[in-house]
């Protein structure tokens, strides 16, 4: 029995621990109500108890704004009319009615948590029985948590190793071992042996390759007795490629990483797979943390001349895509809104469960009911990715490349300012007239629109870098005929948004020939020039599709050249284009029509542009030809206006721009072609409603209860408060780009002081290696988390993380460790007193990923192709790519070389999974996956008998051993690393001579020792 005192201690301990999960005002006031306090009924009125109750468990849904079940509990006026509660009568309420519930049954009330409590709905009895006393002016206020007590909140602080003379267990072989070592010491608990070699060698190979170790690594490391064999043997292998092969599967797992999009059509992601390299490439190069979330979150922004700043935002689109929602559905209709919504809550869950693990998606359609997170903290963090969507983007995979083509880009948005700066300054000079006539143009151009398009378009000369650049195209009419007139027909292309009057030069010359006799000699024919006109911008800038007569009067002449002097501007280049070049005779009649055509250059892309199009009779057609007329002296209007504003020096300015900018376009499309990946994007092609953003980013506003059709309060960019006092909103300064945001959220987010990060990713690595985390939720540090088991050392981990941001460096620390180095052997006194084996007395045994399974199976039959990176090879045959993709794993070959690489590399489908790799419990990449599940079901030994792929594997593996002098002991050891036993030689030889080798090979994939690491 426990005296007073004792029972006040017991109590207060509990009340303390109590508080930290269930928050210290929701918890108060069931203490209060169940015990008093210690001070007395006087310190907390009966309406404060109240207050606090209503307040904690009922207001959130039922307010003055959302009143669920058409009732508000915010006011007593408002009890009093929702006709739930009669002051005075508590028989008569049926608030109390929802609150209790029938023998046997539960309450209905509250809708999403646990019923009240014998002693909370007393006091409402006597609350309600003693006519609801409500002070004036008092209205309840939705409870949100605001209390930042909870250890993952707290500043990380390295904590001092444990001594190991105290721990009385002589562990001193690495600071992990001494605080491991105080939990056996405080728990009665005795540690396991060491493992022996064999089980070692092939627990870390597994562990930081994926793969089995050969039979011929495990004889010579069990050979090895060098002090350091240990050491070399982890060194081997974090130096192989085959490392990141598996730690980057581990981090997809995470992030959701899929090959298609889900949803209704699960459309193919062909470009998904260079964020899959980047992250086995950063594992690999061992990636310094911090840059690693930083490139993955606003690697373009950080570090834009760097190749895997683009790859690396694939981070951001790794998740599911609803494509209906996107491409079908244009933004503004409320599916629209709806999807793009969701495409902004898995871009904030990705972010922040992934690098901080909290669940920030709570608080989507009410405040977080655990954390000191509100819907406010929430939005503000959607605020960060507004202006981003998922599509394809261009990288280069040569870092001079890469800094090459930024430093032009950045000239080019230099130039293209200066030279804006300069159009701006030739609006305002031209004040109302130039406004007028931009407005008559404006309103003519859909008056002087094309009547009809045919298909050939005309003669297109090949592209210039400069407008002064000379181009010429020639029309030979057969012999010598009488002139008239020459007609110039423009062409119409709505490419980079020209329209009508594309490629017209803004200076050009027109010139005849006629042919001279033959001279005797040379037998030859010499061109005599008979006429020539020279046409300048003011006269004709861009006639739209009126066409450009030329009336000299008559002469003779055979070839009739057009020379452009100044090339008319495409994009960020120049050129030369004409539909239709007509010569008339005094009759009218065309003389040119099929005529022979000659060029300096053309574009050669039938029937579109090509030479003999300028004689072939067809040109665009104007609907009206007055206003086309009328457009083409408007825009002459235009060119004498603006160079009346433009001074020389504003002129030579302009042209030398219009230089530079030629030679940063020709330069660009000089470098290297470009890959494509998946991933975060502003820019890209639109397709149907899926419009890009041009890097504007989208107002976002509170939802209430994460309606779309709600839209509260805008928010601006922001992160999550760490302690009461902290400054969540990103200040940024009025004219930040779209990149500025997410840049300011990955700081944030790697920012040494940010308990959150480092706590998370040590707990991360220390879960791969021992199959279950220090804290049992990676994914969520919070008051919905589990706590952690070693609290110090977790702590001591993610400050040695912090301090070296090295991965490698902690798999060095743990698997050095004793703890890690244990028998897996069962105990039956420890497992008494922890039989979950938290305090890891043993170490854990663990079946093999699906992954792992699948690639030892390939290594031991000696199909396995180490390939790495590039396009997933397919498990299936693909059906209707272009709808509504169909997956067919049963028509697949599994003796198809290509599918033979390591399952990282397999192209991933979220709606339909390979049937074999999810029987293996294979992540469901449509969610977050911190950890696999481990099942042991018949389905999975009936798979690896009977599925088409192990069968094909059995058949190589059979051959592989099958002129081996004894193929049964053989395989035996392939598939276990070490030597059969007599007994189990004996039954390996019978089986193999009665069933056949193949078979054998299928009953070995299904052995323990090839399926369970130790």
């Amino acid at each position: 029995m426990m005296n007073d005192s004792e029972v006040t201690i017991t109590l207060s301990v509990w009340y303390r621990r109590c508080c930290r999960f269930l928050g210290l005002a929701a918890f108060a006031t069931i203490f209060a109500c169940t015990f008093g306090t210690a001070h007395g009924e006087d310190d907390a009125s009966e309406f404060d108890r109240v207050r606090q109750l209503l307040e904690s468990r009922c207001l959130a849904c039922h307010n003055d704004t959302d009143r669920k079940g058409d009732f508000s509990l915010q006011s007593k006026s408002a009890l009093i009319e929702s006709g739930f509660v009669t002051a005075g009568d508590a028989a008569d309420s049926h608030l109390l009615t929802t609150l209790t519930a029938d023998s046997g049954g539960v309450p209905s009330m509250p809708k999403d948590g646990e019923p009240l409590t014998d002693d909370e709905v007393r006091l409402l009895h006597k609350w309600i029985g003693s006519g609801m006393p409500w002070p004036d002016g008092i209205t309840l206020q939705q409870h949100t948590v605001d209390d930042f007590n909870w250890w993952s909140f707290q500043p990380i602080r390295r904590p001092a190793v444990p001594a190991g003379d105290k721990l009385n267990n002589g562990w001193q072989q690495s600071p992990i071992d001494a605080f491991i070592a105080r939990q056996h010491v405080e728990n009665g608990l005795m540690r396991s042996g060491p493992a022996d070699r064999r089980t070692l060698i092939r627990r870390i190979t597994y562990d930081l390759t994926g793969l089995p170790p050969t039979p011929d690594e495990i004889s010579a490391f069990v050979a090895d007795d060098s002090p350091d064999a240990y050491e070399q043997l982890v060194e081997r292998l974090l130096a192989s490629p085959r490392y990141g092969e598996r730690w980057a599967r581990h981090w997809l797992d995470v992030v959701k990483y899929a090959d298609t999009c889900g949803y209704d059509k699960d459309k193919l992601r062909p470009n998904a797979w260079p964020y899959r390299d980047y992250v086995i490439r950063s594992f690999n190069n061992d990636k310094p943390y911090a840059r690693f979330v930083q490139e993955q979150i606003a690697g373009d922004a950080l570090f834009p001349e760097e190749v895997d700043a683009i790859p690396a935002l694939g981070f951001i689109s790794a998740g599911p895509w609803d494509f209906i929602g996107h491409v079908e559905v244009p933004e503004e209709k409320i599916d629209g809104k709806v999807a793009r919504n969701l495409d902004r809550d898995d871009m904030v869950s990705n972010a922040m469960n992934t690098f901080c693990s909290i669940t920030i998606q709570c608080a989507r359609c009410h405040n977080h009911k655990f954390d000191p997170f509100t819907q406010e903290h929430y939005y503000s963090l959607q605020s960060v990715f507004a202006a981003v969507d998922r599509a394809d983007r261009l990288y280069d995979t040569d870092p001079a490349v890469a800094r090459q083509r930024h430093a032009l880009q950045q000239q080019e948005r230099e130039i293209t300012a200066d030279l804006k700066a300069i159009d701006d300054r030739v609006k305002t000079d031209g004040g109302k007239e130039l406004a007028a006539i931009d407005q008559r143009i404006a309103d003519l151009k859909s008056q002087a629109a094309a009547l009809s398009k045919p298909a050939e378009f005309g003669y297109h000369s090949q592209i210039s870098s400069t407008a002064a650049a000379e181009k010429w195209v020639e029309v030979d009419l057969g012999n010598e005929v009488e002139i008239t007139t020459v007609v110039l027909h423009p062409c119409h292309d709505n490419y980079a948004g020209i329209g009508a009057g594309f490629g017209f030069p803004a200076r050009f010359r027109v010139e005849a020939f006629s042919d001279r006799p033959v001279d005797t000699e040379s037998k030859t024919v010499q061109q005599r020039l008979v006429e020539s006109w020279d046409f300048t911008n003011a006269d004709y800038a861009n006639p739209g599709l009126a066409p450009v007569a030329m009336v000299p009067g008559k002469f003779k002449a055979r070839r009739i050249r057009i020379t452009a002097t100044h090339l008319a501007t495409r994009k960020n280049d120049y050129h030369f284009a004409l539909a239709e070049l007509r010569v008339l005779d005094a009759s009218g009649s065309n003389v040119a029509a099929g005529a022979k055509v000659t060029a300096l250059d053309s574009v050669e892309a039938p029937p579109r542009w090509r030479k003999s199009n300028l004689t072939d009779g067809i040109w665009p057609q104007n609907s009206n030809p007055q206003a086309a007329e009328q457009l083409a002296d408007a825009h002459r209007r235009r060119t004498a206006i603006t160079a009346r504003t433009l001074t020389p020096a504003l002129i030579a300015r302009q042209k030398q721009l219009q230089i530079e900018r030629s030679r940063v376009a020709r330069e660009l499309s000089e470098l290297p072609q470009q890959l494509t990946v998946y991933a975060a994007a502003t820019h890209f092609k639109p397709q149907g409603n899926f419009k890009p953003t041009a890097g504007t980013p989208r107002t976002v506003s509170v939802l209430h209860r994460g309606n779309v059709q709600q839209p509260g309060q805008s928010v601006s960019p922001g992160v999550v408060p760490l302690s009461e006092d902290a400054d969540w909103q990103l200040r940024l300064p009025s004219e930040h780009s779209e990149s500025d945001r997410r840049a300011a959220l990955a700081q944030w987010i790697t920012d040494h002081d940010n308990p959150l990060t480092w706590r998370s990713i040590a707990n991360r690595i220390w879960q791969y290696h021992f199959s279950k985390g220090l804290v049992d939720s990676p994914n969520d540090l919070g008051r919905m988390g589990q706590l952690p088991t070693h609290p110090e050392l977790l702590d001591w981990l993610a400050d040695e993380f912090r301090r070296t941001q090295s991965f490698k460096h902690m798999h060095r620390l743990i698997v050095h460790s004793t703890t890690y180095q244990q028998a897996s052997q069962h105990n039956s006194a420890n497992a008494a007193v922890d039989s979950d084996n938290q305090y890891l007395w043993r170490m854990n045994r663990r079946r093999l990923t699906a992954e792992e399974l699948r690639d030892s199976i390939l290594a031991v039959s000696g199909r396995l192709n180490l390939e790495m990176g590039g396009p997933g090879f397919y498990l299936f045959e693909l059906e209707k790519a272009d709808h509504s993709p169909h997956y067919e794993y049963h028509k697949f070959d599994p003796d198809d070389p290509a599918s033979h690489r390591r399952s990282v590399y397999r192209f991933i489908v979220r709606s339909q999974p390979d049937p074999f790799m999810t029987t293996l419990d294979c992540a469901d990449s449509s969610q977050s996956t911190p950890r696999r599940n481990e099942t042991l079901t018949s389905l999975q030994a009936l798979s690896l008998l009977n599925n088409s792929f192990n069968l094909a594997m059995a058949n190589h593996f059979a051959a592989r051993v099958a002129d081996s002098k004894s193929p049964a002991s053989d395989a035996f050891t392939l598939a276990t690393g070490r030597e059969p036993t007599d007994s189990e030689r004996t039954a390996l030889q019978h089986y193999s001579q009665q069933h056949g080798l193949r078979n054998l090979c299928r009953v070995l994939f299904n052995l323990s020792e090839f399926v369970f690491v130790d």
